[in-house]
């Protein structure tokens, strides 16, 4: 008697799985780690030694003036922290690197204000160690939105193992790339001309993924250091450009979607659908990521409170 044959059993369709996401805004919103070296060439004068006021004082204007200062202007709209390092002669001195801290968080002010009146300039400037620290702890901490780390520092940066003299650029130049390799962007201010302009090129690039020696102005593919101007307020603008970069109104997703699909999503915002494509509504950026934009983006920025999307559930 000749075998049965069996059909084979038709083929299921692949099960694409849902993307549904529902946050407050305050845990989409982009979160800056300021990153802030305590060293104790920090009490020298801003910016070139002998001038009236010191590195460390014109920080903390830049960053916590009530009128002008970059925290209490964007708190709103983003989550700041703030992370001072040092070491005291790096290990030899007990923990390396020595951090104090605030975590990132919106409407953030008071607490920043109150750690950086609370320390003053110490002593050594293990930046390496202190931005892999930094980038552990974000990673830890698993927030939802953008993450940022922007470095202020006044000096080339040294090692836990060798605080004197300060040979630690290589070591803070591949923490910068682990830090970017783990999707944190990265930005550094020099605060004086003790850290020299090829320094900040360098972390600069390997915070964006650069070629290293990439120059800013010379070729296509660099990224932009910042240098810190003679004025308060020449800070503060710097401060505000880099902070200008940071996406105020992104939308990580958890899987890649596709244009089509996020056309016959839904995404709300505090109740109100938005259009893909509107000028008030989203797009795709990338396959992971959705832009809001126009007076959605403001509202996001600004009042909104609770972002709905839910895309292509089977």
């Amino acid at each position: 008697m000749p075998p049965v044959e069996v059909p084979p059993e038709p083929m299921q369709p692949m099960r694409r799985p849902c993307e549904s996401v529902s946050l407050t805004l305050d845990e989409l919103r982009p979160a800056v780690t300021l990153l802030v070296d305590q060293s104790g060439s920090m009490r020298s004068g801003y910016p070139t030694r002998g001038s009236e006021q010191t590195r460390w004082q014109v920080v903390r204007q830049a960053l916590l003036d009530p009128m002008a200062g970059v925290v209490p202007a964007l708190q709103r709209s983003i989550q700041f922290g703030l992370v001072f390092y040092t070491s005291h002669n790096g290990f030899t001195g007990g923990a390396c690197p020595i951090l104090s801290e605030v975590s990132s968080a919106t409407n953030n002010y008071e607490p920043i204000r109150a750690l950086y009146d609370s320390v003053a300039p110490d002593d050594d400037t293990p930046t390496g160690a202190a931005v892999l620290q930094v980038t552990r702890d974000i990673q830890a901490a698993g927030r939802r939105g953008p993450e940022v780390i922007l470095l202020v520092t006044d000096g080339d940066p040294d090692t836990c193992m060798q605080p004197d003299p300060q040979d630690g650029q290589a070591e803070a130049i591949a923490a910068v790339a682990a830090a970017h390799a783990a999707g944190i962007d990265f930005y550094v201010l020099g605060v004086s001309s003790d850290i020299s302009g090829d320094k900040l090129q360098q972390l600069a690039n390997a915070g964006q993924g650069k070629a290293i020696n990439a120059r800013w102005g010379v070729d296509a593919d660099a990224a932009e250091p910042f240098q810190a101007s003679a004025s308060v307020a020449g800070l503060t603008t710097q401060l505000r450009d880099i902070l200008a970069q940071v996406p105020l109104c992104e939308v990580a997703l958890d899987r890649d979607v596709g244009v089509d699909e996020l056309r016959a999503g839904n995404v709300v915002l505090d109740g109100q659908p938005l259009g893909y494509g509107a000028v008030d509504g989203f797009v795709l950026e990338d396959s992971r990521h959705l832009r809001i934009q126009g007076k959605a983006c403001d509202t996001l920025r600004a009042a909104g409170k609770r972002l709905s999307v839910r895309i292509s559930c089977d």
